[in-house]
């Protein structure tokens, strides 16, 4: 199953969350309702000293129904509605929800710094910027979750148990795993899950509350009958919130129990080592404390654990796959008494392996077909983690530090859109400086001298790196930070592929961190209807890679014969930046397996010359992050020495 099988099956999962959501809340209601209905007209009995027909009670008193539906309806709406709300900083918020401590890139733990590594490592090799990390500090148990609503505000989370456990190779195939989760959406409908859950189970709270305040006024000289309706009343909402607690439990394991297995698959395919994964699921099994999360909202988050935390009821309602079966699909000779020899011994941190053979070109890992570069959307290769662990160690000491510094982070960003020509960067400093007026400008200089001396290639990487320091400045900064990167594009009059690719991705991923539960607008079920955008996208990806008109025009025709059986004319869009920014927010809109042919007819574009020039892979980069559909880097991007592909407001090529 590929990225965009994933994606829709996710579609349909929130389909699914939703009406088993409304069928919980039905069910809750009626329930509430026989016991309210219950409760008074047992009440009102007592009062009359007699009995009268239910039937007669009912006509006397016929608002009961509808203002108890009313209340329990909007009860459970508001708390999901306040427990949604509570995580609207994204991925992060759960993690502290739990008491996770963030991982800074400063700290001398040798072990925080291995972990760092590895999601770096695997957040590059996946052409995502890279989450937020956190250590559960307080639980020994050995865990951990991803949580989100996008990738630009998504969080990784282990257990110090975790830490101080597993080997290197065992901790990437963890967190391939929870990337597998961020990649497929999987993120922002367990974040949903948490809302639904909390408001099912607030009514268990309300119930154990209600005991509570009635025990505390037993000897305060309250009526006997008054103490035992508050009795009665709190013991059944105890009731009725414990049967929400068990459809919330029955919600988790319909909606989630199967994206795990397809998370180890894809932690396997990402690694390309089922051992690693395997082995770290064999010390949960045999580890005392297992997946335990003490935490008291282990119990809402247990759906997003790499492992349930044990117990019947768990094992009775489980959102995953059972242990030893996992692992046995992961190595299909494994025999239960194998875990009498698994140690677990404190893990002696190592290094990342050196990169000292160069990486093997695209064409030797993936034959340049187009079929099998689209199999790299949303599914990196172990040929990708070599990739990325190669661009991250060719960078200075100076940028790397500048990346990992949430001070320093906002100054790489606006020294890697320096012009080379003096006069053009000196404007562009003078605009730095009227915006922000504290601004180093030496220092940025000196930035954008060392960024000159580096692979082209590892820019975009560089720029991921740093999303996780940028992400901690003030709301209102970012925001100014998009205005600021907009004015320095435009600073020369012409806007290079690379500029367009930062600034769009900077945007993009910024406006999602700063409003994580935005949902898309409305979809387009058919690309016919946006055919006109598709002619944009794929006439300026045919023009970028190619120098002849008539090599552009038929690049062109090849990609879009694949998507339309009509094929509009090839017409470089003029002027370009406005065009493609309209077609890409109406392309996003698609559905993920009319985007998987989109994304299949520019390979066939991209590749129709048999090889791929770095603009185009820049380009190809963007709009599949744009769309939502993350590709890793090509390694085979070629450099053809010329400082930025620019596109002329007239269509033409400029260099």
């Amino acid at each position: 199953m590929n990225f965009f099988e994933q994606q829709h099956r996710a579609r349909r999962r929130s389909a699914m969350l939703v009406l088993l959501f409304i069928l919980a809340v039905l069910g809750i209601v009626i329930a509430t309702n026989l016991m309210v209905l219950g409760a008074f007209y047992l009440y009102g009995t007592i009062q009359l000293d007699g009995l009268i027909p239910f039937s007669t009670w009912l006509k006397q008193h016929p608002r009961i129904v509808l203002w108890t539906s009313v209340i329990t309806i909007g009860f459970i709406g508001a708390a999901s509605l306040y427990r949604i709300a509570s995580l609207s900083q994204g991925g992060g918020a759960v993690a502290r929800l739990l008491g996770g401590v963030r991982v800074d890139s400063a700290s001398h733990d040798s072990r925080h710094r291995q972990l760092l590594n590895v999601v770096e490592e695997t957040a590059i090799a996946a052409g995502l910027p890279v989450p937020e990390v956190y250590v559960l500090d307080r639980e020994a148990g050995i865990n951990a979750f991803a949580a989100g609503f996008s990738p630009s505000d998504a969080a990784i989370a282990v257990t110090r148990g975790m830490l101080e456990s597993l080997t290197r190779d065992e901790l990437q195939g963890v967190i391939a795993h929870e990337f597998s989760h961020i990649l497929n959406g999987d993120t922002r409908l367990n974040m949903r899950l948490l809302g639904v859950s909390f408001g099912i189970l607030v009514i268990a709270l309300t119930g154990r509350m209600t005991l509570r305040a009635v025990a505390e006024s037993r000897g305060s000289g309250s009526d006997g009958r008054a103490i035992m309706a508050g009795y009665f009343f709190g013991l059944l909402l105890v009731v009725i919130g414990y049967i929400g607690v068990l459809a919330a439990n029955l919600i988790k394991a319909a909606v989630s129990r199967d994206r795990e297995r397809l998370a180890d698959a894809a932690a396997v395919q990402f690694t390309r080592n089922p051992h690693g994964l395997a082995g770290a699921l064999k010390k949960i099994a045999v580890s005392p404390l297992r997946a335990t999360i003490t935490s008291a909202e282990g119990e809402e988050v247990s759906h997003m654990l790499i492992a349930e935390p044990g117990g019947l009821f768990t094992r009775l309602f489980a959102s995953h796959p059972p242990l030893l079966e996992r692992i046995r699909w992961l190595e299909p000779r494994f025999d239960p008494s194998d875990l009498k020899q698994v140690q677990l011994a404190p893990m002696r941190p190592s290094l990342p392996p050196q990169i000292e053979a160069p990486l093997p070109a695209l064409s030797e890992i993936a034959g340049l077909a187009p079929h099998r570069v689209l199999a790299m959307v949303g599914n990196p290769g172990q040929a990708a983690l070599l990739t990325a662990a190669a661009l991250e160690q060719g960078l200075t000491p100076t940028l790397r530090d500048a990346a990992h510094s949430s001070h320093d982070a906002l100054y790489l960003v606006l020294a890697m859109l320096l012009h080379a020509d003096r006069p053009i960067r000196e404007a562009q400093l003078e605009k730095i400086s009227e915006r922000l007026p504290q601004a180093p400008l030496g220092y940025i200089e000196n930035l954008a001298v060392q960024l000159s001396r580096l692979d082209r290639a590892q820019r975009l990487p560089l720029f991921e790196l740093a999303f996780p320091a940028l992400r901690r400045r003030p709301p209102l900064e970012l925001r100014q930070l998009i205005g600021m990167v907009d004015d320095l594009v435009r600073a020369d009059g012409i806007t290079t592929i690379f500029d367009y690719t930062l600034s769009r991705l900077l945007r993009q991923q910024l406006n999602e961190t700063l409003s994580p539960q935005s949902v898309p607008g409305r979809a387009v079920p058919k690309l016919y209807t946006l055919r006109h955008e598709a002619q944009t996208l794929f006439s300026l990806l045919a023009q970028s890679g190619h120098a002849q008109t008539n090599d552009a025009r038929t690049a062109y025709e090849a990609g879009m014969r694949h998507v339309l059986a009509d094929v509009p004319p090839y017409t470089p869009p003029d002027p370009w930046v406005e065009l493609l920014d309209h077609a890409l927010l109406k392309l996003d809109k698609l559905p993920p397996m009319v985007k998987q042919e989109l994304i299949t007819g520019l390979t066939i574009t991209v590749l129709h010359d048999r090889q791929i020039m770095l603009a185009e892979a820049e380009l190809l980069r963007v709009i599949c992050a744009l769309l939502h559909c993350p590709l890793p880097p090509l390694a085979t991007a070629i450099d053809d020495g010329r400082p930025g592909k620019a596109l002329g407001v007239s269509g033409s090529t400029a260099i």
